[in-house]
């Protein structure tokens, strides 16, 4: 342990060394005191001599709010100069990777979690280094600005062989959203708390004229928005004992006495398999998929026909033309009083009273009539083969990747990166999203020493958590939509579910299917992650390193 703790701090102090040898002012440090000029307690250096371009492109990201970000950023430093060009979310993962393919990119500042294959070719700049770098906009250690056991992260057990490709500070709370007038005119007085209380609601709604749930089918929502959300956490209340086969053991290369020796399962506990209570062996889960081994069998296993066949119900209340409805057009169906409900995050409280009024997500000439809605969280299911509540997605989010490029580069991008989380960046970013028409903030931040608007703090209480279901190399997470995230096993995934839902297979076929699909494509996924057959004999091991 001390071994880790201690490489990671020498690499540290070799990073910022180097740092400072290219950007000889990117330390900032203030001779007097930091928050002496400012009452809201931000600091106040000088103007820097930092200079170079920072080019931003996010997708769907708001440019009234990064431009507000931007333009605050130059004013402290009037040589540097940052660029917003955001795009479309449909298709940014291949504009992104086609930016690789050509070179270095333009671009510095982007969201990589769609981009695993450039994330695992290292790609991006290695944020752990910079954590003990000073805040100039704090002065303090840059990890001081964040609330880490809320982002998931024990600097204690990194070391060097660890990695942060990505940075996650803003957090996000799945919940149900629904139409009060809607359900008032079905006669559903209450909202539901499981899943037969759901589905009774949603076959009143069905009978009243409207469709029940406003939900995406396309292939990009099954993978990884809405309809895939809904597939991941119901999924995890089947297969919540994935954590028995996957925890490390004494022997492995990933355990942390401090951390594993007084863990024991409780599948009542929500959080019992946190990052911070329990490691996970990556091997291990290979392992398990390779051998078929409890939750990680699929065909023949009861827990998977139960929750397929719920699973199947649910989807059966969408809209007609499911598996072609987008994301827009789901959320329009619930803007425009013709869905009753649809999933979306706590942003949602400020945001659609300001898409009432917008023609382009309604598709309405004028204002559509604002109609009085509320949330409700997940309904759990019920049945001999659930383990556990319904649990949700509710985790810090953001994916700010910065491209690896020259450590001059990298050290200016980490400046802006640390103005934003500083409690003078982020009060500018919070209120540009108060004020702008097409943004707003999906949960309570994980960094110190903010505040938040009035309205936004009174939001966010309202929203209980039921525990989380991301983040884990779970069987929900990794076989519920194909194998990991391998995108030709994601493909053919669609596909069977999408003759599944149809009827045109049964749940004993469509599970053989997916089980097929997950051994046919086993190999070619676990050398994708830099992995070979042998690494499984001895998942104790850490796995060679590889040059691809």
């Amino acid at each position: 342990m001390r071994k880790k703790k201690l490489m990671f701090l020498l690499i540290s102090v070799m990073m910022v060394t180097a740092l400072l040898s290219a950007c000889s002012k990117n330390d900032k440090t203030p001779e007097s005191d930091p928050t002496d000029n400012n009452p809201d307690g931000s600091a106040n250096p000088s103007a820097s001599d930092l200079e170079g371009e920072i080019k931003i492109s996010l997708p769907n990201g708001s440019s009234v709010v990064w431009n507000a970000v931007g333009k605050a950023y130059m004013e402290k430093n009037p040589g540097v100069k940052v660029t917003v060009d955001h795009k479309p979310q449909e298709g940014f993962k291949e504009w992104l990777t086609a930016q690789f393919a050509a070179g270095t990119p333009d671009v510095d500042l982007v969201t990589n979690n769609e981009v695993l294959n450039l994330v695992n070719d290292q790609k991006f700049v290695d944020f752990y280094p910079y954590f003990e770098n000073n805040n100039p906009y704090t002065g303090k250690a840059w990890k001081d600005s964040f609330d880490l056991g809320a982002m998931g992260i024990n600097l204690e057990g990194v070391g060097a062989e660890d990695h942060l490709w990505n940075l996650n500070f803003e957090s996000v709370q799945i919940v149900w959203v629904y139409n009060k007038e809607i359900f008032q005119k079905a006669g559903v007085t209450e909202t539901p708390k499981t899943f037969s209380e759901l589905t009774a609601a949603f076959d009143k709604i069905k009978a009243a004229g409207y469709i029940p749930l406003g939900l995406a089918g396309d292939a990009n929502s099954m993978w990884s928005s809405t309809a895939g959300w809904l597939a991941r956490i119901y999924a995890d209340q089947y297969l919540r004992d994935f954590i028995n086969i996957t925890r490390s053991k004494p022997q492995d290369f990933t355990y942390l006495p401090e951390v594993d020796e007084n863990w024991s399962y409780d599948s009542s506990d929500p959080y019992n398999d946190t990052n911070s209570k329990v490691t996970k062996n990556p091997l291990r889960v290979w392992q398990a998929i390779k051998d078929k081994t409890g939750p990680f069998k699929v065909a023949g296993n009861p827990a998977w026909a139960a929750y397929s066949e719920n699973l199947k119900k649910l989807f059966s209340y969408t809209p007609d033309g499911f598996f072609g409805v987008k994301d827009t057009q789901a959320y329009q169906l619930f803007l425009t009083g013709k869905a009753a409900t649809m999933m979306s995050t706590p942003g949602s409280y400020w945001k659609l009273p300001k898409d009432f009024a917008d023609e382009e997500k309604t598709g309405a000439t004028g204002a559509v009539k604002p109609f009085e809605y509320g949330f409700f969280n997940m309904p759990s299911m019920e049945g001999p083969e659930v383990k556990g509540a319904a649990r949700t997605i509710q985790i810090p989010v953001g994916s700010y990747g910065i491209v690896n490029k020259s450590a001059e580069q990298n050290a200016l991008n980490m400046d802006f990166m640390m103005f934003l989380t500083s409690p003078e960046g982020y009060k500018v970013y919070v209120e540009a999203i108060q004020n702008s028409p097409d943004a707003s903030l999906d949960g309570s931040p994980a960094l110190k020493d903010i505040t938040l608007p009035e309205e936004m703090t009174a939001a966010f209480a309202d929203f209980a958590p039921i525990g989380n279901t991301e983040g884990y190399d779970s069987a929900a997470n990794i076989l519920a939509r194909g194998l990991w995230d391998y995108q030709p096993s994601v493909q053919d995934w669609v596909g069977s579910v999408q003759k599944y839902f149809a009827g045109k297979i049964t749940t004993e076929q469509y599970l053989n299917e997916l089980q097929a699909n997950i051994d046919k494509y086993f190999e070619v996924a676990l050398k994708e992650r830099n992995l070979e057959l042998s690494d499984l004999n001895t998942p104790e091991k850490r796995p060679p390193v590889r040059n691809k």
